[in-house]
């Protein structure tokens, strides 16, 4: 199938054959290389070329699933679920010819735990481990909740039962790394691939460019199909001149994944032959808008209930691209996509979705701040500025005078809104970001931004607001000790309601993104899992 939304929940253009380069660009860098260190979802998608993780995301385009990788099958659970074991797949090599071994991904696990030195990547193991006060391998120590009985063998010790431990083994940070080739901060520099892909150059903020790995085997690999000879990626461009890139055939696809802009948005649509290449997913991100609690008046609930009633939600939500192809208006955290959506609104803003002006300013007189104050709000380059802009003219009408602080893209979840050291320092009291579920559960969707465990004081913070309320962290406790589902279900759905009490992260959109692939593009299609087309899947016309 092909035409408009053919890569939606099918394959667009199937049947490629092996060969040719296909040609990626994006805005930004890529966080990192380093599979240790990574967030962003399109790095995420980029790194399924050249590293295998433990299991991994299937290539069904309409159910999420996680399927073994270097895993010969999923998790065996015993120990009342407090112990997993997993089973190393025959033959699979690193670029370099070595053999992978059970020992090579427990020390992948181990280096998420040197924070000091390795921040950015996502930290669950470090709450669901039982490993003591360990702190990474870089002492000569090992972690005691990993083990290895043998060159196959790979057993993991929890804290508590958690049934999403399959879908944690699935991000990067299981990628194996041999102990003899890890060069710590400048890992990411030159990581030794696993995947059906190596790097052959990395100019950080230019290019990279991805050649055959030449000790990948087919056979050992159920997943890739590994279609291009060569891959590369054009970093830096200017969104608006990156959709004219696309739109004349320059690239293949924006490996990034943040959507056409305005401007090229109304001439894919309008021209039969351009819509018929572009796809508009409901992605199950969440766009909003993070307060941070650190930041005064911020550290009082009432200064931020205030922004809350103040948002002009009908002017955010046409920033962000407008009703339908940008997105549906969001009044609640979970999105549509998970079963315990509800899509209560907790601070409605009116029938006409400009604010409750007359809440906003009780909310003021409550925080004893009747006349507003100053604050800052953090945001990047593209649709995150608009919508910063037009969030600073909405609560401007009630005397919050909002300055828009522009932030390097790359940078933004590392050093930038993502590090509280920052926040502070700039006093950024409002933030604009976007979210999707590191897994396609309640708990891999709210845990990071809401559970104070996960807090990262070193940088790559998600829990924006830093919110470590012990209510918050007890429910998603006993949530996750469920089996019940339906249970499970109404305990995250008091999370829910519990955080938007807290006013601390506003949502705007259950985001929708419109893409663009090129006609030559084929087997292509939007994972259900990461929103974003599933670069390893594609091919090229030949």
């Amino acid at each position: 199938m092909s035409g408009w939304n053919g890569a939606v929940k099918s394959v667009a253009n199937p049947g490629g054959r092996p060969g040719g380069r296909l040609a990626m660009v994006a805005s930004a860098d890529v966080d990192s290389l380093d599979p240790a260190r990574t967030y962003y979802v399109w790095s995420w998608l980029l790194q399924r070329t050249m590293h295998r993780t433990l299991m991994a995301f299937g290539t069904d385009p309409v159910t999420p699933t996680v399927v073994p990788d270097l895993a010969s099958g999923p998790g065996e659970v015993s120990d009342s679920g407090l112990t997993w074991t997993y089973r190393i797949r025959d033959g699979v090599r690193f670029e370099t010819g070595e053999v992978i071994r059970a020992r090579d991904v427990a020390y992948a696990v181990e280096r998420i735990f040197a924070q000091d030195a390795l921040p950015g990547g996502p930290t669950y193991l470090l709450d669901l481990l039982d490993h003591g006060d360990y702190k990474g391998p870089y002492g000569g120590q090992r972690c005691r909740a990993v083990e290895c009985p043998d060159d196959e063998t790979l057993r993991f010790r929890l804290k508590r039962p958690f049934a999403d431990f399959d879908f944690v083994m699935a991000q990067p940070n299981t990628a194996p790394v041999p102990a003899h080739g890890d060069t710590r901060e400048d890992y990411e520099k030159a990581p030794v691939c696993s995947g059906p892909y190596r790097i052959r150059s990395y100019r950080p903020g230019h290019s990279l460019h991805l050649v055959r790995n030449p000790m990948w085997d087919r056979a050992t690999d159920p997943l890739r199909p590994a279609l291009p000879d060569d891959m590369t990626v054009t970093f830096g461009v200017d969104v608006n001149e990156l959709d004219s890139h696309l739109i004349a055939g320059t690239f293949h696809i924006d490996v990034e994944g943040r959507g056409i802009q305005h401007s090229a948005r109304d001439v894919i649509l309008a021209d039969p032959v351009l819509r018929a290449r572009a796809d508009n997913p409901a992605t199950g991100f969440l766009q909003y808008i993070t307060v941070q609690t650190c930041v005064p008046p911020f550290d009082d609930v009432h200064a931020r209930r205030a922004v809350f009633y103040a948002a002009n939600k009908a002017a955010l939500l046409e920033a962000r691209g407008g009703d339908g192809v940008g997105g549906s208006l969001a009044t609640s955290l979970i999105p549509p996509t998970l079963p315990s959506h509800t899509g209560h609104d907790r601070y409605p803003c009116g029938t006409d979705l400009t604010g409750d002006l007359k809440a906003a300013r009780a909310e003021l007189e409550a925080a004893g701040l009747p006349d507003g104050f100053e604050t800052r709000i953090a945001t990047q380059p593209g649709k995150f500025e608009l919508v910063a802009r037009t969030l600073a003219d909405s609560v401007a009408r009630v005397g919050i005078r909002a300055h828009v602080e522009v932030l390097d893209t790359a940078s933004y979840y590392r050093s930038g809104l993502g590090h509280p050291d920052t926040v502070r320092t700039l006093g950024l009291g409002l933030g604009v970001t976007d979210w999707g579920a590191d897994y396609p559960t309640e708990y891999g969707f709210l845990a990071p931004l809401i559970d104070g465990r996960q807090i990262k004081h070193g940088g790559g913070n998600f829990n924006f607001a830093e919110l470590d309320d012990p209510l918050v962290r007890r429910l998603v406790d006993e949530a996750q000790a469920l089996a019940d589902p339906v249970a499970r279900h109404r305990l995250w759905q008091r999370v829910e309601e519990t955080v938007m009490e807290r006013a601390v992260i506003l949502p705007i959109a259950h985001d929708r993104t419109l893409h663009y692939r090129h006609p030559d593009v084929t087997d292509v299609y939007v994972h259900p899992a990461f929103g974003l087309y599933d670069v390893q899947a594609m091919g090229l016309a030949q």
